[in-house]
C-alpha cells in the first residue's frame, strides 16, 4: 500500500522538475555550439564538415549511451548515473577548452559531453515516468520541456559569452556550471517506488520491442527525422550570418527554435485528449518538411527564418515529448529503460550522418540549397514511414491507455474512433 500511495506524490514532481532543470542547462549549453562555429572554423582552419563532427559525434554518443544507461537505470536508479554525468560533462567541456587540434577537440568533447549527457538522458526520463500514473503525461512533458527552455533562455546568454570572452573561456565556465547543476540534480534524483528491474529484464523488454513493427516504424522515422533535424542546429546561425544578419540576431533563431519546442512539448498534450498520442506524433512529423520548405525560400528574410525555426521546434519538440508516452503505452513500463535506450540510438545515428554530410555538401558547393533540399526529402520520407501508425487499434495489437494530467479520462494512443 505504501508504494501505491507514493505514486504521483510530491517527490515525483521533484524528480520531474529536476529533469527539466538538467535538460534546460544541458541543451542550452549544447545547442550554443552553433554560435561558436565561426570562431572554431577560423581557429582550427577547419572545414564545416570537420567542425560539424564535434556536434555529430557528441550527439551520436549521448543517444547511443542510452543502450547502457537505460538498463542500468532500471536496476540502480538515476542518481548514480547523473553523478557520473557531472564528472563527464563538466570535465569534457573544460578539457575541450584546452585542446590545440581539431581531432583532440572532437575526441574530448565527444567522449566528455556525449557520455555525460547520455548518462542521465534515458535514466531521468524513465524515473520520471515511473513516479507517475495519473499525471505521467504532464510529468514527462515537464521533464522534456527543459530541452526547449534551454535553447530559449540559455543560448542567447551563451552566444554573448562566446562572442565577448571567446569560445575557450565560455566552455570553461560552462564546464564548471555543468558540474554544479548535475551535482544538484543527482541529489534530488529520488528512486521511484516501483520495484527495480534487473538488467536482464530491461534487455528482455528491448528484445520483445524490436520484434514489433511499431518499434521499427518509430525507429526509422526517428532516424530520418534526425538526419534532417540536426542540420539547422549546427548551420542555421552560420547561414544567417552569411546572409548579412548580425551575430546576436542570428543566434536568436536558435532561441526561436527553442520557443517552438516549448510550445510543441506543452501544447500538444491538450490536443491528445481528442486526437490521441500517435496521431499527434504523425502530425509532428508532417510539420517538419513544411518548415524546411520555408528555410529553402527564406534567403535573407529574417521573418521567414524565425517562422521556420519556430515551426521546426513545434514539430520536433512535440515528438520528443510524446514519444516516451507512446513507448510506455505500446511496450509497457517494465524494462522501459532498455526499450528507450535502443530507440534513442535512431536519433544518434541520424545526428552522426546529417550535419557531417550537410557540411561536406556546403563545403563542396558553396551553397546551402542542396543540403536544405535533402532535409526536405528525408523529412518527407520520415512522415510517410510513420503514417501507418495512425491505424493502430484497427486490427493491430491493443495498446494501453496513458492517463492524462488534464482530467480523469485517459489520453489514448489512438484516436477516439479507434477505441
Amino acid at each position: 500500500m505504501a508504494v501505491t500511495h507514493e505514486i504521483d506524490s510530491g517527490r515525483g514532481w521533484v524528480v520531474a522538475f529536476a529533469g527539466c532543470l538538467i535538460n534546460t542547462w544541458t541543451f542550452g549549453v549544447f545547442y550554443a555550439f552553433a554560435t561558436a562555429l565561426e570562431q572554431m572554423v577560423a581557429e582550427f582552419d577547419a572545414s564545416l564538415s570537420g567542425i560539424a563532427a564535434f556536434f555529430s559525434v557528441t550527439t551520436f554518443l549521448f543517444f547511443a549511451t542510452g543502450m547502457i544507461a537505460g538498463p542500468l537505470a532500471d536496476r540502480f536508479g538515476a542518481r548514480r548515473l547523473v553523478a557520473v554525468g557531472a564528472v563527464l560533462m563538466g570535465g569534457g567541456l573544460w578539457l575541450t577548452a584546452q585542446v590545440e587540434s581539431l581531432f583532440a577537440g572532437i575526441l574530448i568533447y565527444g567522449l566528455g559531453v556525449g557520455l555525460g549527457i547520455g548518462s542521465y538522458l534515458v535514466p531521468l526520463s524513465v524515473a520520471t515516468g515511473a513516479w507517475f500514473d495519473k499525471h505521467r503525461t504532464l510529468a514527462l512533458g515537464i521533464n522534456t520541456v527543459g530541452i526547449g527552455l534551454g535553447t530559449l533562455t540559455l543560448v542567447p546568454v551563451a552566444e554573448w559569452l562566446i562572442r565577448t570572452a571567446g569560445w575557450r573561456s565560455a566552455f570553461e565556465l560552462m564546464g564548471i556550471g555543468s558540474a554544479i547543476v548535475y551535482g544538484v540534480v543527482a541529489l534530488v534524483s529520488f528512486r521511484p517506488p516501483t520495484p527495480p528491474a534487473s538488467v536482464s529484464v530491461s534487455i528482455s523488454a528491448a528484445r520483445r520491442a524490436v520484434r514489433r513493427s511499431e518499434f521499427w516504424r518509430l525507429y526509422i522515422a526517428g532516424f530520418l527525422m534526425s538526419v534532417a533535424l540536426f542540420i539547422p542546429f549546427v548551420f542555421l546561425v552560420q547561414y544567417a550570418k552569411e546572409q548579412g544578419i548580425a551575430s546576436s540576431t542570428a543566434a536568436f533563431l536558435i532561441t526561436s527554435l527553442g520557443l517552438g519546442s516549448v510550445l510543441g512539448r506543452l501544447g500538444l498534450g491538450v490536443l491528445g485528449m481528442r486526437l490521441g498520442v500517435l496521431p499527434l506524433i504523425i502530425m509532428c512529423f508532417g510539420i517538419q518538411p513544411i518548415a524546411y520548405m520555408l528555410w529553402l525560400i527564406s534567403g535573407s528574410n529574417y521573418v521567414l527564418l524565425l517562422l521556420f525555426a519556430a515551426l521546426l521546434g513545434v514539430g520536433y519538440g512535440g515528438f520528443v515529448a510524446l514519444s516516451p508516452v507512446a513507448m510506455a503505452g505500446i511496450f509497457g513500463l517494465e524494462g522501459l529503460g532498455g526499450v528507450l535506450g535502443v530507440q534513442y540510438t535512431s536519433a544518434g545515428v541520424g545526428a552522426l550522418i546529417g550535419p557531417i554530410t550537410a557540411g561536406a555538401i556546403i563545403d563542396a558547393t558553396g551553397s546551402y540549397t542542396v543540403a536544405i533540399v535533402g532535409a526536405i526529402g528525408v523529412s518527407l520520407i520520415a512522415t510517410v514511414s510513420v503514417v501507418p501508425m495512425w491505424r493502430i487499434g484497427d486490427g493491430a495489437p491493443p495498446v494501453a491507455p496513458i492517463r492524462s494530467y488534464l482530467s480523469e479520462p485517459t489520453v489514448w494512443l489512438v484516436s477516439p474512433k479507434a477505441r
